[in-house]
């Protein structure tokens, strides 16, 4: 199991870089920011950059006939991010298809690079994918960067099959989960697949009070959106190991709305951690009930 960008691109590679503040707010148990903040802040960034590039009246349009939904997003954590000073956020366009087009991005402190992801968006009408507008596409080939472009991962159809996760969490969707869409917001949603990796990781554990260990948050976390998910409702959020070596363990996570399928995550991180009293513990052995069937 290897990082999926094992040389991050420089800060003067991207075509925009903004200026950005961490907050208390992004901060997690460990006290570093976490995995869903850096998804807030790629969306932060995709924004921003959207309503410079696309101009005032397309931006408008946006928000009735033109609709730009994320499919997927990714984050690799590469070294640890502190609340404590100031971050840069550099973006840029690594695809353009026929209907959806894709961004990298880095987040800098200083000239170290310390966080990278990708993300791709779809245009959408009437619920279905259509082709980019001529004024998207050339707006987008402005921000065109160098450098390969994002590869989709090979999906198993065992991962659309809910039973196939041995870990289960049902989770209720909350008003302040939805965005102006109407649906529920893609860092919230980034937010319960981390939720359901603690709650593993606490069963493993034998539910300590204070939560699971810090070491055992993910490094990396990808999330591929595959429907729209509504308020109200309750729905199931499954995960299981995909594969275990002498570090590392590969994480599987399902989110299902009844038997289908309506997301997917895949998240990468340790499985031993320093205890509370300063001695290593190894979860390897206890993450193997948890391995994902049909595979």
């Amino acid at each position: 199991m290897t990082s999926t960008q094992l040389r991050p691109a420089p800060a003067a590679a991207y075509p925009v870089r903004i200026e950005h503040e961490a907050r208390y707010s992004d901060l997690d148990p460990s006290r570093r920011i976490g995995r869903d903040a850096l998804v807030r802040w790629f969306e932060d960034a995709r924004v921003a950059v959207e309503r410079d590039a696309f101009g005032a009246d397309l931006v408008t349009r946006m928000r009735s006939e033109v609709r730009l939904l994320l499919a997927s997003v990714r984050v690799e954590v590469l070294a640890p991010l502190r609340v404590t000073g100031r971050y840069r956020i550099a973006v840029g366009v690594t695809r353009i298809g026929t209907s959806s087009f894709s961004y990298a991005y880095g987040v800098f402190a200083g000239d170290e690079c310390v966080a990278t992801g990708e993300s791709t968006s779809v245009h959408v009408v009437r619920g279905e994918s259509a082709p980019l507008p001529d004024e998207i596409r050339a707006a987008l080939s402005a921000l065109r960067m160098p450098g390969p472009e994002p590869v989709r991962p090979e999906r198993s159809p065992a991962l659309l099959v809910r039973e196939n996760y041995p870990f289960r969490l049902d989770v209720r969707t909350r008003f302040g989960d939805l965005d102006t869409n109407r649906h529920v917001n893609n860092v919230a949603l980034a937010g319960w697949y981390l939720d359901g990796l603690a709650e593993l990781h606490l069963d493993v554990l034998g539910y300590p009070t204070g939560g699971p260990l810090d070491g055992l948050s993910p490094s990396s976390l990808r999330v591929d959106y595959l429907a729209q998910v509504h308020y109200p409702g309750i729905h199931q959020l499954r995960v299981g190991v995909l594969e275990l070596d002498e570090t590392s363990v590969r994480y599987a996570c399902g989110l299902f709305d009844g038997p289908r399928c309506i997301g997917l995550a895949e998240a990468l991180g340790a499985h031993h951690a320093p205890g509370e009293d300063g001695d290593p513990v190894e979860l390897a052995r206890g993450f193997e009930p948890f391995r994902m069937r049909g595979l």
